[in-house]
């Protein structure tokens, strides 16, 4: 039986035809969701493309936390809870992140890496909108208000020194916001600390260990620096976009419908907390669903490695959690690693309470409003933070340091930091005055002397009152024993070279506990609303100290990156 063969010459050809034809890519190199992957869809897959939506996601995301820090003062005074308590729920968040970070980090190298982040942003942008369901619960403070144009009852009305106790009703209207006990009070905070902060935590964590390594994985190593620079540098304005929105909207009130008869910058006030929250949570939405379109892995990523050899492929199979342990093991057994991590566990540890709390120092140290100080957060170092984190990158992908030396450089960058913080400490202004007062045994502050125990004050509103000293602050009208107020008046006259002049203020008069301090001999007994005038210029020198190190500590940001991801990596493979 006769059987016919193809030459070999001619089957070579053939061969080498198919051998030089790129693979047709498969559906994990194709942007799209399930068997909606259009064509025309294909071009943006691309890991310029991708580095522009996740620095967008992370700047959103970064605004998020943010956003707490700057309106956490507000939340403070409106649900009347401690900075301790503010404490407890951030340290939720930091918890519940370092749970699942090496999990997550295990695991989800070999997961949908733009999926998985998806998910935990969607989680995010849910946790944002819980953040706004204590307003809706609760409804505006306006409890805290003393507008005697408000026909809500003689609750309300402002405390003279008149020797009658103002009777608390509570079943006035209009007034569900007050926590006037511990229960209203505990279910705030478990609407926003259990379920909103830590909640929040959990998910972003689940996407940040797979974010950068996916871009690392698309790009060619001597690029990786400059792409994360350009994406440390972009994601920077996070955190500052976060602290402008809180400063945005905490210039409304907590209504934003309601004019409350005061101005943002009186202690009483209540911002629209809430309303960022929204305002993320929708964005958050929005740009999870393009991040969500990119497929597991890219098409130039797919072609530069569809030849890998046997072993590779074996060496990243899906890893198994019995060998979870064994991989914790090699990574403590990484000296440079491990020094790594204890360095940055001390920096956070020191840096992370003075960031949250930044607002509410400059608030009592500076004497700045919630806004002001929320501006200034977010505003301070930006151009400076941008600059050092560009130049970092760029002088690092140019001279291209060994390890050594960029460890040494983040030794120095440290110090150098931590010298700020400390000469930090040498600034400030002089605290607020308030004469008459002691502190009890139980560490609470005893606001009744002799010119006010028959006045019938209560702690029930902060309205303070600046004494003719310009130097003195009563917490309220009553406690300053004033008996009446006469409305609004020109500059005050006083006898000091230290009195503060003021218009269009509210002036009481008569005032008991001022005609009986014997430290100087005024010439009235008058005083005037709001918070006395430090003329404090200590203010602009402390914003510029925390630009030069800002700037000088962020040039370390891409060197460090680079550290962590190639000792894990090499640690781990």
């Amino acid at each position: 039986m006769n059987q016919r063969f193809t030459p070999v010459s001619t089957v070579e050809p053939e061969l080498r035809k198919y051998q030089d034809e790129p693979a047709e890519p498969d559906d994990d190199t194709r942007c799209g969701i399930g068997p909606c992957k259009p064509s025309w869809l294909q071009r943006f897959a691309d890991p310029k493309v991708y580095l522009i939506i996740y620095c967008i996601v992370g700047v959103i995301e970064g605004a998020h936390f943010t956003y707490f820090v700057g309106v956490l003062t507000t939340l403070e005074k409106r649900f009347a809870f401690e900075s301790k308590i503010s404490g407890i729920i951030l340290i939720a968040d930091n918890i519940s992140g370092a749970c699942l970070s090496l999990i997550i980090g295990y695991f989800g190298g070999k997961w949908h890496k733009p999926r998985l982040i998806a998910f935990g942003m969607v989680m995010v942008a849910v946790s944002s909108f819980l953040c706004t369901i204590p307003y809706f619960m609760y409804g505006p403070a306006l409890h805290l208000l003393t507008r005697e144009t408000f026909e809500l009852g003689n609750n309300n009305k402002k405390e003279y020194c008149d020797g009658i106790v103002p009777e608390e009703n509570c079943e006035r209207p209009g007034s569900s916001a007050t926590l006037n006990n511990m229960s209203d009070l505990k279910y705030s905070l478990l609407d926003y600390g259990s379920d909103v902060e830590p909640s929040h935590a959990r998910m972003r964590h689940s996407g940040s260990e797979v974010r950068t390594p996916y871009l690392d994985d698309n790009v060619e190593k001597k690029d990786a620096p400059m792409y994360f620079g350009a994406m440390a540098a972009l994601r920077i304005f996070g955190p500052t976009l976060g602290f402008l929105l809180s400063s945005f909207c905490l210039k409304y009130y907590e209504d934003p419908f309601y004019d409350p008869g005061i101005d943002p910058h009186n202690p009483r006030w209540v911002g629209a907390w809430w309303m960022g929250f929204f305002i993320l949570g929708v964005a958050i939405l929005f740009f999870t669903v393009l991040l969500a379109l990119f497929p597991r892995e890219l098409p130039a990523r797919f072609r530069s490695e569809q030849n890998k050899s046997k072993e590779e492929e074996e060496r990243e199979a899906m890893p198994k959690l019995k060998d979870f342990p064994q991989a914790i093991k090699r990574l403590l057994k990484n000296p440079i690693l491990v020094c790594h991590v204890i360095s940055v566990t001390f920096q956070i540890n020191g840096f992370v309470g003075y960031f949250v709390f930044m607002p509410k120092f400059m608030e009592a140290q500076y004497q700045q409003s919630a806004s002001d100080a929320s501006l200034f957060s977010g505003a301070t170092g930006i151009v400076s933070m941008l600059v050092g984190i560009l130049l970092g990158g760029f002088l690092i992908k140019k001279y291209k340091p060994r390890p050594r030396f960029l460890t040494g450089y983040m030794v120095f960058v440290e110090i150098f930091s931590v010298l700020g913080l400390f000469l930090s400490i040498f600034l400030g202004c002089d605290s607020i005055q308030m004469p008459g007062t002691t502190v009890t045994p139980q560490e609470t502050l005893n606001l009744y002397n002799e010119c006010n125990a028959d006045c019938g004050c209560t702690a029930r509103v902060f309205e303070p009152v600046c004494g003719p000293d310009g130097v003195s602050t009563f917490f309220s009208p009553c406690f300053a024993g004033c008996p009446n107020m006469t409305g609004l008046t020109s500059p005050m006259v006083t006898t000091t070279a230290t009195a503060m002049t003021m218009t269009n203020a509210t002036v009481f008069e008569s005032c008991k506990c001022v005609s009986s301090m014997n430290s100087t001999a005024y010439a009235t007994s008058s005083v005037i609303s709001g918070f006395c005038d430090s003329g404090c210029k200590m203010f602009l020198i402390y914003i510029i100290m925390l630009c030069v190190s800002k700037f000088i500590s962020s040039t370390a940001r891409v060197g460090n990156t680079l550290i962590t991801f190639r000792y894990v990596r090499a640690t781990i493979l």
